[in-house]
């Protein structure tokens, strides 16, 4: 056997051993283990430094078997995770989460721990819509966190990056979180409702009616020139990218 051969066959036997090697320690991070503490995994599509931030907090390490990886790495089985930590969410994957799209490693994972009721926590710092909230437009900004208000509805929570350790120290039930949550608001017959948009018949409008509005999906108000909004109305048309028209 020739010497070029002989390196070439033991280089593919280093190979298989390190595939295998590989194979057996991530089946030991997923699946295995103890069993003792539950799991929680920090999934993100680009690697950062968040995660690293929650993975040296005592009473995190404490309570919870921390699994910290890249979606492209994950391939363990939901199953044995019990709260999950969304880091680097950009734009792209809250609209293709939101309409039910799992077509990248990231999306299919979030969007099958949702229908498995699995507890999710995504701090706004991850948030990558959040960086447009000046530059968008309001009527694209409003569409984007009428996106947001789905996956809330679906049971993610969302908080800030100082709130997080608590919250995943709650550890509440999904049932639990649901009887907490304040019931939605119904929109009255104010006028005629079709699609995104709302006729309104009343002559003054409060953030009250926005609020309705919004959670029934209208995103586009029309008044008369004689309707009087108030100037909490007007914020919160702002803030939810909410445009009045005149009829």
């Amino acid at each position: 056997m020739e010497l070029k051969e002989l390196v070439e066959q033991i280089a593919v036997k280093v190979a298989e051993r390190i595939s295998e090697l590989e194979e057996s320690t991530q089946t030991e991070i997923c699946g295995g283990g103890s069993g003792q503490k539950p799991k929680l995994l920090i999934l993100t599509e680009d690697h950062g430094t968040a995660c690293h931030e929650l993975l040296e907090k005592e009473a995190v390490k404490a309570k919870f078997e921390v699994v910290c990886t890249r979606s492209s790495e994950y391939t363990c089985d939901l199953q044995q995770i019990d709260t999950i930590v969304l880091g680097s969410f950009s734009s792209l994957s809250l609209g293709k989460i939101a309409e039910g799209i799992g077509d990248t490693p990231f999306t299919e994972t979030v969007i099958k721990a949702i229908l498995m009721g699995k507890q999710i926590l995504i701090p706004h710092e991850e948030m990558e819509i959040y960086q447009y909230r000046n530059t968008a437009p309001k009527l694209y900004y409003g569409l984007m966190m009428q996106k947001i208000e789905f996956l809330k509805s679906a049971g993610i929570r969302f908080c800030s990056r100082d709130q997080l350790e608590s919250m995943i120290l709650e550890n509440e039930g999904t049932a639990e979180r649901k009887s907490c949550e304040k019931p939605e608001e119904k929109l009255e017959a104010y006028g005629a409702y079709t699609g995104n948009s709302i006729k309104f018949t009343k002559k003054i409008i409060t953030e009250r009616d926005l609020r309705a509005a919004y959670e029934q999906h209208a995103m586009q108000v029309f008044i008369t020139k004689k309707t009087i909004i108030t100037d909490l109305a007007r914020e919160y048309a702002e803030q939810k990218g909410i445009s009045f028209a005149i009829d």
